[in-house]
């Protein structure tokens, strides 16, 4: 399985678009650029669709129209562009000639606010081709498949008046734990994950809040109170790497920075364009 970070910043992106605190300067000038966060899998299974998405495809040579699934973690704005989304069912946005009419759609996973919210865009563009979009609704402890990819949602700790999900995701004998854009993770989805039986190769945790405490968000301590379980729990190997998404100014360390310090704990902080073998 390959897994690609094509952003790995928090909501505001780093630096944030309109701070002018010290962290977000000082990265302006030495030029450590964290975009909004979303990820590939295998080339053609996003998980999430930044505002920054555009620009990430050119950046990274990433050929969108071989994107064959989007799924939603939750329906925040820097993780769920809808007029993104949209533009895939707007036949002068986006023609598809190498696709009959059958194939010529795009599946969407995420809970119902995720579809709520794409619903409400596609009665804002007159030119959508609703038959464009597959929407399907996904909930906690229901796994579902795209392709030979199969994904567990567990339920997030992030957004009280909605259902965010992260993810388990196995292909073959491979595991990655995508655990994006949470905080820390309730007992009933600590359980959830030890009652999978899976071993990850791969633990991908959010870190928005760096050094300091968690709250909506992880921070370094809760990623390592999340592997502590892990381990004790059977679920990850001697060999399993780790990596720290969703790196924000909030703490007020560069990425380089907080690099260091997550490598004392042998944590990778992701970086955009990444390319991870799982």
């Amino acid at each position: 399985m390959k897994l690609q970070y094509l952003g790995t910043g928090g909501a505001e992106g780093f630096p944030g678009m309109f701070c002018g605190c010290r962290a977000c300067r000082r990265a302006r000038a030495e030029k450590q650029y964290k975009a909004r966060s979303c990820s590939l899998l295998n080339d053609s299974i996003l998980i999430d669709l930044s505002p920054d998405l555009y620009m990430q495809s050119l950046r990274f040579d990433v050929d969108l129209t071989a994107v064959r699934a989007l799924v939603v973690t939750h329906s925040h704005r820097d993780h769920l562009d809808p007029f993104g989304v949209c533009l895939r069912a707007r036949d002068g946005a986006s023609q598809r000639p190498d696709l009959s009419e059958e194939e010529n759609r795009l599946p969407v996973y995420g809970g119902e606010r995720v579809l709520e919210t794409i619903r409400a865009e596609l009665d804002n563009q007159p030119h959508a081709n609703r038959a464009r979009l597959e929407l399907h609704a996904i909930r906690a402890g229901s796994p579902f498949r795209v392709k030979d990819v199969e994904f567990h949602p567990i339920e997030a700790n992030h957004k009280p008046d909605e259902q965010c999900f992260i993810f388990a995701v196995r292909e073959g004998q491979s595991w990655l734990l995508y655990a994006n854009d949470t905080g820390e993770l309730p007992q009933k989805s600590l359980e959830a994950i030890r009652r999978l039986g899976a071993v990850f190769d791969v633990v991908s945790m959010d870190c928005a809040r760096g050094i300091l405490p968690g709250d909506g968000h992880m921070g370094l301590g809760e990623n390592i109170a999340l592997r502590d379980f892990l381990r004790q729990s059977g679920c990850v190997k001697e060999t399993t790497r780790y990596y720290l998404n969703h790196f924000s100014h909030m703490c007020g360390l560069l990425p380089d920075e907080m690099e260091a310090i997550a490598g004392e704990q042998s944590f990778t902080l992701a970086r955009d364009g990444m390319i991870l073998t799982v």
